[in-house]
Order: structure tokens, then sequence, then C-alpha cells
């Protein structure tokens, strides 16, 4: 039985590329969270309460501890689906970073909608926007390979 796809190794199906993808990502993802991080450091710094009231459970604090871990997990799990997707074909990579802008600018209402304050809902909201625009910015990198 084998393993080999039908369609061929799409724009990043080899084992270089998809160590080319792992390596742009984990970049990418430090990057992301170097610049949430300074965004909160800013915000803290201008006395941003970085609270949210989530629809479910008590109001809770937005801090570093969630941050960075967030945006290095979204990242690396946008990175495997990619990989996946390279093994299809071009048309699967495609419809990752579509529906990875999608879920980007959906993620935005999450904070703007939950933030106990306008600066905290902004600053939360720009931190999902670094995060998505790092993820696309590592996945046209990629796929131009």
């Amino acid at each position: 039985m084998s393993t080999t796809s039908a369609a061929g190794p799409g724009p990043i199906g080899t084992t270089v590329q998809t160590r080319s993808l792992f390596s742009t990502a984990a970049t990418g993802a430090v990057v992301a969270a170097l610049v949430n991080a300074a965004i909160w450091a800013a915000g803290r710094a201008a006395d941003v309460s970085f609270s949210a009231s989530p629809p479910v459970g008590s109001s809770m604090q937005v801090g570093l501890g969630l941050i960075v871990p967030t945006t290095l997990i979204m990242i690396g799990i946008g990175a495997g689906l990619l990989a996946l997707a390279g093994r299809r074909s071009s048309a699967w990579v495609r419809a990752v970073v579509i529906a990875a802008a999608v879920f980007t600018l959906i993620s935005v209402s999450g904070p703007l909608s939950t933030a106990d304050d306008t600066a905290s809902g902004v600053l939360l909201a720009l931190m999902h926007v670094v995060t998505g625009a790092a993820f696309l910015v590592t996945a046209a990198r990629v796929a131009a390979r």
C-alpha cells in the first residue's frame, strides 16, 4: 500500500519544504510573540487594564502568561494545518490561508466585545491581528518557495 498522494506534492509537500515551513513558522511565531509582548508592555505602561469579562466565567486579567503561549500555539497549529494541506495540493494550501485570514478577522470581535474597557479591547484585538498577520506572512513566504 502506498502513502503517496496521487496529486503529487503540493507547494510545501516535500520533507525539505516542510522543514522550511516549520523553521519559518517558528521564526514568525517568536516575532509575533515579541510584538504582542511589546504591545502588552506598552499598554501596561499606559495603565491599560487588559481585563476582559468572557460570556462564561468571571472577569480575568490577560497577562503575558496567556498572551505569549497562545500566540506560539496558534501559529504552531496553523503551520501544522498548512503542512497537511501542502501534502494535498496548492488548492488546499490556499484554502488554509483563506481560512486563517477569515479566522483572524472573526477573532478580533472577541476582545472588542468582552474587554472591560476600550483600550484593552483595541490592544487585545491588535494582538489577534499581529498573530494572524505573522501566520499569513509565514504561509506566503513558504508557498512562494
